[in-house]
C-alpha cells in the first residue's frame, strides 16, 4: 500500500529532476554557443540623447569583441518604462539587451505606484557603464549670467521659468526637481519623449532652463549657443572647473543628481552568458575610456554584483528622497 502511495510521487520527482536537468543542459549548451546571431541593446529613450550616444559607442566596441553584431532599438517613452518593459519580458537568452539607467530601476520606483516590471527582480546586472554629471544650462542669450541671478529671479516670480526633460521619471526630470527642493524655488517642468526634443525646443527658445548631461552640452558651450550655470555632481568636474556645483550656490550640503548608466538582461539570463556579456562590456569601457572622459563621464565599470548592490542601496536610500521632491505621478 505504501510503495503504491509513493510511487507517484517519486515518479513527479524524478520528472521535476530530471527537467531540472535537461533545462540546465540546454542553458550549458546554448552558453556554449553564445552568440551565434545578432543581439539587440534596447535604449529605453528616443535617438539623440546621451544615453543612446553612449550606447552607441559601447555596442560598437562589444560587438567587436563578441563577434557579433549589436544593433540599437530606441524604445522611448514613459519614463523608459516601455524600453524596460520589453526587455523584462524578452526571451532570457542573451540576445536581448537593456541598456539601463538610474531612472529604470531608482528614480521609477519612487514616483509611480505600479510599474510594469519589477526594477530588481525582472533583470540581470551585466555592468555599470558610467556616471553622467547633470549640469543646469541656460542660453547665451538669456539674462541669467549665474545660477544666483537665476535663483533669484525664480524666488520673485514662483513658476515663471520653465525647464525642459526628457520626461516624466527621467534623470534630467530628477535633477531639476531636486534643484527646486535644495533653492528653495518654483519652476514648471516641461516633460518632452526624450532629451533630444528637449534641447532642441530649449535652444528654439520655448523653454528657458535645460538640466542635461555634460556629454549632451558641451558641444553648444563651446559652440557659444549656451551657457553652465551649476553642476550636479557633489564635486566641481575638472574639464569644467569653472563652474561652480549646486551645493555651493544654494548652500544645501551632501547635494547629488548624479545618475548612472549600466546593461542588464532578462531575469534567468544563464550567468555563464550574462559573464560573457561582461567581458565584452569592459572591453569596450577600456576602449572607450579617454572619449568617454573627455566628453564629460565617470567610466564605473564593475562587476555585475557591484551594479546590483548599488540599486539595492539606493533603493533604501535616493528612492525616498525622490518620492518627497517629485511627488507620485500617474502612469496610467
Amino acid at each position: 500500500m505504501n510503495s503504491l502511495v509513493r510511487t507517484p510521487a517519486r515518479r513527479r520527482v524524478a520528472a521535476a529532476v530530471l527537467g531540472g536537468l535537461m533545462a540546465l543542459t540546454c542553458g550549458l549548451a546554448r552558453a556554449a554557443d553564445y552568440p551565434d546571431k545578432t543581439i539587440r541593446m534596447v535604449v529605453p529613450f528616443p535617438p539623440g540623447g546621451a544615453t543612446d550616444n553612449v550606447s552607441r559607442l559601447i555596442a560598437k566596441s562589444m560587438s567587436e569583441n563578441l563577434g557579433q553584431t549589436i544593433y540599437i532599438e530606441n524604445r522611448g517613452g514613459a519614463g523608459a518604462m516601455i524600453g524596460a518593459e520589453a526587455v523584462a519580458k524578452a526571451d532570457p537568452d542573451g540576445y536581448t539587451v537593456l541598456s539601463s539607467t538610474a531612472g529604470v530601476h531608482i528614480v521609477n520606483p519612487a514616483i509611480y505606484a505600479k510599474l510594469p516590471y519589477d526594477p530588481v527582480k525582472s533583470f540581470v546586472p551585466v555592468g555599470q557603464i558610467i556616471s553622467a554629471p547633470l549640469v543646469m544650462v541656460v542660453r547665451a542669450d538669456s539674462p541669467f549670467k549665474t545660477a544666483q541671478d537665476l535663483i533669484a529671479y525664480a524666488k520673485k516670480h514662483p513658476g515663471k521659468l520653465t525647464y525642459g526633460s526628457a520626461g516624466n521619471g527621467t534623470s534630467l526630470h530628477q535633477s531639476g526637481e531636486m534643484f527646486k527642493d535644495a533653492a528653495g524655488v518654483d519652476l514648471l517642468h516641461v516633460p518632452y519623449k526624450g532629451a533630444g526634443p528637449a534641447v532642441n525646443d530649449f535652444l528654439g527658445g520655448q523653454v528657458d532652463i535645460m538640466f542635461s548631461y555634460v556629454g549632451s552640452v558641451l558641444p553648444q558651450v563651446k559652440a557659444g549657443k549656451t551657457r553652465m550655470l551649476a553642476i550636479g555632481s557633489p564635486q566641481r568636474l575638472p574639464i569644467i572647473q569653472d563652474v561652480p556645483t549646486v551645493a555651493e550656490v544654494t548652500g544645501h550640503k551632501g547635494y547629488d543628481a548624479d545618475t548612472w548608466t549600466g546593461l542588464a538582461v532578462p531575469a534567468g539570463t544563464p550567468p555563464a552568458i550574462v559573464q560573457r556579456l561582461h567581458q565584452a562590456l569592459a572591453f569596450a569601457l577600456e576602449k572607450n575610456r579617454e572619449q568617454l572622459v573627455a566628453s564629460g563621464y565617470v567610466v564605473l565599470g564593475g562587476s555585475p554584483d557591484a551594479m546590483a548592490q548599488r540599486i539595492a542601496t539606493e533603493l533604501k536610500t535616493v528612492t525616498p528622497l525622490l518620492a518627497r521632491v517629485m511627488g507620485p505621478m500617474d502612469n496610467k
